[in-house]
């Protein structure tokens, strides 16, 4: 989303989710850009809050100024928001014209998750005009200045992190900022392609490694970010990986991924799954499955098929970068 409001300089209000009390569809740290041209990109609510959101935007364009909705959908016969809510929830939205100084903190923050690193965006609530980034290694850019009351370091791999502090007399909205998580398939045959369709709507970066031309291509696989063709085991020497990063190995070649699996072992990484029973896995690593690898790939939910065994993989890739428990 930073991306899009960087290549596109039309006028925008970015609306993001500030504060929820009690239940809502989308949480705190949830932001969507409203544009002058009546493209919305992104969601806040499940579609009851957006047409009063633009409205409200459509007063902001070419501002630079801000203010804060405060939204009550806690009564479930309340039709004030089409046909009654029902969500649980008040919701405070802050709605902010992005105008060039705006836009230069984003650019700072952009910067930082492309060098797969998160940036904590700081937002005062009492002066709107007080905002800013910090970086991992302690920079801070903006007008707001502020000892983080946490250490960025410590932070579990894309863990949610938005709320109010209060500091002095001032209301503060911190949000952490993750860069976009990056999802390596190593192995192109027809079961990669729909993990690769699943995972790119998700929001995934996908790279494809295969040394097959004629099923690692564009046609294939028209949304990948990148597909590396040629010696699986060179390729994978080349990654730089991140500890952010996963990776779902699928060659459906035994030795293939004997070598490309105890490679992989030595790499520290967000998920790591194998594709196959865990006896196939468990003789990879001779004869004893590493507590760092998910095998077989996927939650067990009795997928059978590709378009199946994808959602399956999807969904405990979803739940390890939640931090849930499955």
């Amino acid at each position: 989303m930073i991306q899009t409001v960087l290549d596109d300089t039309r006028p925008t209000v970015l609306a993001m989710i500030v504060k929820v009390e009690g239940s809502s569809y989308r949480k705190e740290g949830s932001w969507m850009l409203l544009q002058e041209n009546n493209v919305r990109i992104g969601m806040i609510s499940g579609g009851c809050l957006e047409n009063d959101l633009h409205n409200r935007a459509a007063q902001l364009f070419n501002t630079g100024k801000a203010e804060t909705v405060r939204y009550d959908l806690s009564a479930e016969d309340d039709l004030g928001w089409g046909r009654g809510a029902g969500c649980n929830g008040i919701i405070t939205i802050l709605m902010r014209d992005i105008d060039s100084d705006f836009r230069r903190i984003l650019h700072i923050a952009h910067v930082q998750v492309l060098a797969k690193e998160p940036v904590y965006f700081l937002q005062s609530l009492t002066d709107f005009s007080r905002y800013g980034c910090t970086a991992l290694n302690g920079s801070q850019y903006g007008k707001i200045q502020l000892k983080l009351p946490f250490n960025l370091n410590t932070m579990a791999p894309f863990q949610e992190a938005a709320k109010q502090t209060t500091i002095g007399e001032e209301i503060v909205y911190f949000q952490l900022i993750w860069p976009r998580p990056v999802l390596y398939i190593i192995g192109a045959g027809a079961d990669a392609r729909p993990l690769a369709r699943l995972s790119g709507s998700a929001g995934y970066e996908v790279h494809l490694l295969d040394w097959r031309s004629g099923v690692c291509n564009e046609v294939h696989f028209p949304t990948a970010a990148s597909i590396q063709i040629g010696d699986v085991a060179k390729l994978i020497s080349n990654v730089k990986f991140s500890p952010l990063d996963s990776v779902v190995l699928m060659t459906h070649d035994f030795q293939i991924d004997v070598e490309i699996g105890r490679h992989l072992l030595g790499q520290k990484l967000l998920y790591f799954g194998i594709l196959g029973s865990k006896n196939r896995t468990e003789r990879i690593f001779d004869g004893e499955l590493p507590s760092s690898v998910h095998s077989p790939a996927g939650v067990s939910i009795g997928a059978d098929g590709p378009e199946e065994i994808a959602v399956s993989i999807m969904a405990e890739l979803i739940a390890v970068r939640r931090g849930k428990s499955l």
